[in-house]
């Protein structure tokens, strides 16, 4: 899916979507963990996404936990 342009557009923006209805913290917990996957193109779609609803809804909602692991996660695809 990260692949393909049309299919990797659609992805986020259905996540983005979701992420309106549920709320960042349900989103960002979900998908943070996709962030040590060792594909770069699917790191940098799980990027966007996240960056996309942080800017959508921010970031105060994000409970401790998910910021801590978040920043991991982050520092670990920059380092990829």
């Amino acid at each position: 899916m990260a692949l393909d342009r049309r299919d990797y557009r659609q992805l986020v923006n259905t996540t983005v979507e979701i992420a309106n209805k549920v709320g960042v913290d349900g989103i960002i917990g979900r998908i943070v963990e996709d962030l040590k996957d060792g594909t770069k193109p699917y790191m940098r779609m799980v990027v966007e996404t996240i960056e996309k609803v942080v800017a959508n809804l921010g970031a105060s909602d994000i409970n401790a936990h998910s910021e801590q692991l978040l920043i991991d996660r982050i520092l670990y695809a920059f380092q990829e």
